[in-house]
């Protein structure tokens, strides 16, 4: 499934635009909606973004502009740009840039929905062509110098880093991440790796270290280990440039913000290793370490415990944020009604496939699997018959307007909100609350 953004700051052609491509039977795709440039740079700082549909002119910052940020962390996302306007500055501008088309407004939905398919056509192609480079890495040998695999390997056993960077055995190998500076360990496991053989479950190993290199941006650099021959061991750091680009206010930066982004590249990751692979792989990220390199052989052995608990309860594909507090759930339908609790408290925000799943701690694709494999149905029936069963509760109110339910139930507007309850029930709000 790959992910449409639609951005202008038009709410009606957003909306309509989102509402078509949902219709849209020969598409598989997880629609967002942004209604600025500065919302759509929110989504793409946490989100993986594989199409990008927007309003050429826009308050603030242009389409173009956007399109540069966008590029800047996914760039394999393929840029559509509208205009009511034939500007040729503009269209010079954005075939410069290598902008996958530009479309008139007045041209109506068809040429997007072609344009859309022919994006979607091309990430395939690629994927594929990534896939087979892949496939031919797994087939050579890699072997990381000897002497910075014993340093990894006594680093994640406990060795103080400052004693293993004084040490002269290693004064001449260069350590790609510095203690001093912002820093993060993510820790991976796969599935029932203790049923394959000592051969097959190294080549495994190593399959999944490759995939994850293919994935990692340039503006991440850093070590990786295989510790205790089970745990895949990643130290990363943020190069110059990204923590610019998440340092808020008061030169703070936001680090919460990072591991978004961080988690979406794992989205990635795990995908890729379950479609190429046939491995459910999960993952756990620290904090900050900067100040916690001593204890890091303690937070290794807490992440893969955790990793570990999730898969006695049948959770795979798990992506947990070591730096913020997360109840287990014991059994499968605990999950789920944590995930309907969610829905329900959230009916007026953001209802995302992506916001659901940061919430359990998932991989968005998986959830949506998982939850089917669960209750029988898909999530996005769930999200909107409790939306026509609250919607219709409160329409027996007389004093609510049709509006304000709407907005209580997150429809940006009442003509959204009247097409999604017609289609629905058949009938429209008003027509429906005229016959009770």
């Amino acid at each position: 499934m790959y992910r449409l953004l639609i951005v202008d700051d038009e709410p009606a052609i957003v909306n309509g635009l989102a509402l078509l491509f949902q219709e849209k039977a020969d598409f598989e795709l997880e629609v967002c909606k942004a209604y600025s440039a500065r919302e759509a740079l929110e989504i793409a700082r946490k989100t993986k973004l594989d199409v990008v549909v927007s309003d050429i002119r826009m308050p603030q910052k242009s389409g173009l502009q956007l399109m540069d940020d966008i590029v800047y962390y996914w760039p394999s996302c393929r840029i559509i740009l509208l205009t009511g306007y034939s500007e040729f500055d503009y269209v010079y501008e954005a075939m410069r840039k290598n902008v996958e088309n530009y479309i008139l407004k007045t041209e109506g939905i068809e040429p997007i929905f072609q344009a859309v398919k022919r994006a979607i056509d091309k990430l395939e192609q690629e994927n594929h062509h990534s896939m087979l480079e892949e496939k031919a890495l797994m087939h050579s040998q890699f072997a990381e110098p000897l002497l910075k695999k014993e340093m990894l390997e006594a680093l994640l056993l406990g060795e103080p880093v400052t004693s293993l960077l004084t040490n002269a055995r290693y004064a001449e190998m260069e350590f790609r991440v510095k203690i001093e500076q912002p820093a993060f360990f993510i820790a991976g496991q796969i599935n029932r790796l203790e049923e394959q053989s000592p051969s097959h479950k190294s080549k495994l190993l190593h399959a999944v270290q490759q995939i994850f290199d293919t994935h990692l941006p340039v503006s991440i650099h850093g070590e990786q280990a295989i510790y205790d021959a089970n745990t895949l061991v990643w130290l990363l750091q943020p190069d110059h440039e990204l923590i610019a680009r998440f340092t808020v206010e008061e030169h703070e930066v936001d680090w919460q913000g990072i591991v978004g982004y961080m988690k979406s590249i794992l989205e990635a990751v795990q995908n890729d290793c379950e479609e190429n692979l046939n491995i459910s792989v999960s993952f756990a990220l620290s904090g900050n370490l900067v100040k916690e390199w001593e204890h890091l052989h303690e937070q290794v052995e807490a992440a893969r415990t955790s990793i570990l608990k999730r898969f006695q309860l049948g959770q795979e594909m798990v992506v947990l944020d070591l730096g913020m507090k997360a109840e287990m759930m014991s059994s499968q339908m605990l999950l789920i009604e944590q995930i309907h609790h969610y829905i329900q408290n959230h009916l007026s925000g953001d209802l995302s496939l992506t916001a659901i799943a940061a919430e359990v701690h998932f991989n968005p694709s998986y959830l949506s699997r998982y939850y089917k494999q669960i209750t029988g149905r898909n999530l996005m029936e769930y999200i909107q018959s409790t939306k026509l069963e609250l919607a219709i509760a409160m329409m027996a109110n007389p004093q609510m307007k049709l509006n304000e339910i709407a907005s209580k139930l997150g429809f940006d507007s009442p003509s959204y909100f009247t097409t999604f309850f017609k289609k629905m029930t058949g009938t429209s709000p008003q027509e429906f609350r005229n016959l009770q």
